[in-house]
């Protein structure tokens, strides 16, 4: 980076802090001393704390303008590759090659990791003919039919290979006929009764596809046939869908028009007890991609602290907060390690740049998944750093014990503590923050599934602001935490103003210009402010679980190796918030 962009993206930020240091509109985050939360059991016994005076220089050292720098790098890098640095792009690539040219210069040896993403196809066209009551041959399609009517039914990407005859096509229950929309159809185990042996026949509705084909599997269907609803001109056609269903699907569902679906039902309800031929040809085949792994030179070895950040964005946008904030963070806290060489930490870091997040945390759910137990029994937790930087946000906290909420999951046992060392250094900064759930959707899933205990932050994508949050932390209550998430408008400008695109996604949603033009004045500087707020506070745990020895209680010890008697270890598959889940 040259020294001009560095003051420029210096002077820019100090600008932006001292503007948001003197807010007092509606966009200034207000300033809430929390009630004084007991510390967890062992926290504070190894001598580290918010004012220990080694873990104040950490935090600032690791500062905004040179996690903005680069920011600033990854920005310049999608801006010359059609504005994304998805995984399979060159901007990926590039992107990879960034961290670890940084790395090299400040001293780590990173490794070029290889992660395997099964590439999904259809070796041939599939079929679906109607053999009874009356035959008839269906017209298959593919991606490029979707929602025309040039096909009669498409293939769901990622079934398996399925060769059905004469199979007995069974509608499932909640089916809307006439439709009149919101159907429910299969959207309930209880609506696969007498479905076992038979291929489902399930109405679009209000639920996602995957979960259709997941009850279907799960109640011993042999195939799944899902018509569009047929409700509105919009519902006709047969779509494609791309989303991976949990477990992997080992029986094949295809989306089909409304017309087919209607004939197959038409037939069952009139007593002529419809079959199918029903012939998928899909498969899997190995594709390798790179992520990145570094070290700290120091630190003991049988005791690591995994930090983990997704390198990859999505196909629509440059991914500056989603998360373009969490590796610049990581290579920051990298950088101030190894450059200055004097902190005492004890524990070895393990800087991890996962790839293929944005298609369901392939990257680092490969990763852990491979670890051998011995090399799991070495990791002492996972701190995942996930958009830090959301013009609207909020200070989120993963709920580690799982008690914020009923319903919430817990975490692996010393989760909790994660949650707690996180709350210790907002508290002390008279902070608040807001808990949430372990929802799957980031990188920590693979390490959660071995028994590692986890947590992490972030400032929050698509949830709405709600009007309690927006007077603790500033910001437009009604639009989303991230108003441009997952969108092109995740780019520098925001990350930098504040002030997100006019037409993002999550300004306002449904408001008029007018309301539009308020939020984005409330929510100005917001996107600093969170940077600045939250990268201190994974600053200091990065810290405080490096430098503390035997930071986990007794009892956290006793149930990891009580948990790994019990566990068997996870099958690869992958899953989050890849490609939007459709219904």
């Amino acid at each position: 980076m040259k020294t001009a962009s560095k003051l420029l993206i210096a002077s820019t930020t100090s600008v932006l802090l001292a503007t948001a240091a003197a807010s007092s509109g509606s966009g200034a985050v207000q300033t809430v001393t929390t009630t004084t939360t007991k510390a967890h059991p062992g926290h504070s016994a190894h001598g580290v704390t918010p004012s220990d005076p080694q873990a104040k220089k950490f935090v600032k050292g690791v500062s905004v303008p040179e996690i903005t720098e680069h920011q600033v790098a990854l920005q310049q890098i999608a801006s010359l590759n059609n504005d994304t640095r998805e995984v399979f792009s060159s901007g990926y690539q590039e992107s990879l090659d960034y961290v670890v040219s940084t790395l090299r210069a400040a001293g780590y040896q990173p490794k070029v990791d290889q992660f395997n993403f099964p590439f999904w196809a259809e070796t041939q066209p599939p079929v679906l003919n109607m053999v009874a009551p009356t035959p008839k041959t269906y017209v298959p399609g593919d991606a490029e039919d979707s929602d025309l009517p040039s096909a009669d039914f498409i293939t769901m990407a990622n079934s398996p290979t399925v060769a059905l005859t004469n199979a007995p096509v069974f509608p499932v229950g909640g089916i809307v006929d006439p439709p009149t929309g919101g159907s429910t159809s299969g959207c309930a185990a209880a609506d696969y009764a007498g479905v076992s042996g038979k291929v489902a026949l399930v109405q679009r509705g209000t639920c996602p596809f995957v979960d259709k084909w997941a009850l279907a599997q799960a109640a011993g269907a042999t195939g799944v046939i899902i018509y569009n609803e047929g409700n509105t001109p919009a519902r006709q056609n047969p779509i494609f869908v791309d989303n991976q269903p949990d477990p992997p699907a080992t029986i094949a569902a295809v989306i089909s028009s409304y017309t087919l679906g209607n004939e197959l039902l038409q037939a069952y309800k009139q007593g002529q007890n419809p079959t199918v031929d029903f012939k998928v040809y899909g498969s899997f085949t190995d594709r390798f991609l790179p992520q990145v792994i570094a070290e700290t030179r120091g630190g003991d070895p049988n005791h690591v602290v995994v930090v983990g950040a997704h390198l990859d964005s999505v196909p629509a946008g440059p991914g500056i907060n989603d998360d373009g904030s969490g590796t610049a963070t990581l290579l920051a806290q990298a950088q101030e390690v190894a450059a200055k060489g004097h902190y005492k930490l004890r524990n070895k870091i393990r800087f991890m740049w996962f790839g293929a997040e944005e298609n369901g945390l392939v990257g680092s759910s490969y990763y852990a998944s491979n670890l051998s137990q011995s090399e799991v029994d070495k990791i002492d937790v996972m701190l995942d750093y996930d958009m830090l930087s959301s013009a609207n946000y909020i200070r989120g906290v993963y709920d580690g014990d799982g008690n914020a909420a009923p319903g919430n999951p817990t975490g692996p046992e010393g989760s909790g503590k994660v949650e707690q060392v996180f709350d210790d250094w907002f508290s002390a900064q008279g902070l608040e923050s807001s808990r949430r759930a372990f929802d799957g959707r980031s990188d920590y899933v693979g390490f959660t599934e071995r028994g590692i205990p986890s947590g992490g932050i972030f400032a929050g994508a698509e949830g709405v602001k709600t009007a309690e949050e927006a007077a603790v932390y500033g910001g437009a209550a009604g639009s989303w935490f991230d108003p441009c998430y997952h969108q092109l408008c995740d780019n520098l400008i925001t990350l930098m103003t504040g002030v997100p695109a006019l037409d993002a996604d999550g300004l306002a949603p449904g408001g008029t210009e007018a309301e539009k033009h308020a939020a984005q004045r409330a929510m100005a500087g917001g996107a600093i402010k969170s940077l600045t707020e939250l990268s201190a506070a994974a600053s200091y745990a990065v810290y405080y679980f490096a430098a503390s020895k035997d930071p986990f209680s007794a009892k956290v010890h006793k149930a990891r190796k009580s948990a790994e008697a019990g566990r068997t270890r996870p099958d690869f598959a992958w899953r989050g918030h890849g490609n939007p889940v459709r219904r």
